[in-house]
């Protein structure tokens, strides 16, 4: 069993992390990050989860692969209603300045989402850029 992460993209993701602690830690956007490794025939796959909670009901959480995917959730609960938003984006992470593209991204949209009732916009501008998921059809 691994006990830290192997792989690149991830290991520069959580250092990018680190390194922005303390401006996360100011913004009350301190991350919890869980490490996943599964087993599929003979080969082990390694995800990250992290997860920042800078308000009480809102959620933005990001899940990392080694092979560059990333997946994006953000939500708002309203006691006893529901959901005042809910935003989910992914596809291979494309950032030119590596993984600090990526926590500038959640930095931004951990602003966006702070005051707006749908932010799915805002998000959209954010992400997009940043993930690629290959051409659809119309």
């Amino acid at each position: 069993m691994l006990d830290r992460p192997d792989c690149p993209f991830i290991l520069d993701v959580l250092d990018s992390l680190k390194r922005r602690g303390k401006a996360l830690k100011h913004r009350n956007a301190t991350p919890m990050i869980e490490r996943f490794v599964e087993h599929r025939d003979g080969e082990a796959e390694e995800r990250v989860e992290i997860t920042f909670r800078a308000r009480k009901r809102q959620t933005l959480a990001l899940t990392i692969w080694c092979d560059r995917w990333v997946s994006i959730r953000a939500s708002e609960s309203i006691s006893q209603a529901g959901w005042k938003f809910q935003y989910t984006h992914s596809g291979r992470f494309l950032g030119a300045e590596g993984s600090r593209d990526l926590i500038a991204a959640a930095e931004s949209s951990l602003s966006a989402m702070y005051d707006l009732d749908d932010v799915s916009i805002p998000l959209d501008i954010i992400w997009r850029p940043l993930l690629a998921n290959g051409p659809r059809a119309f």
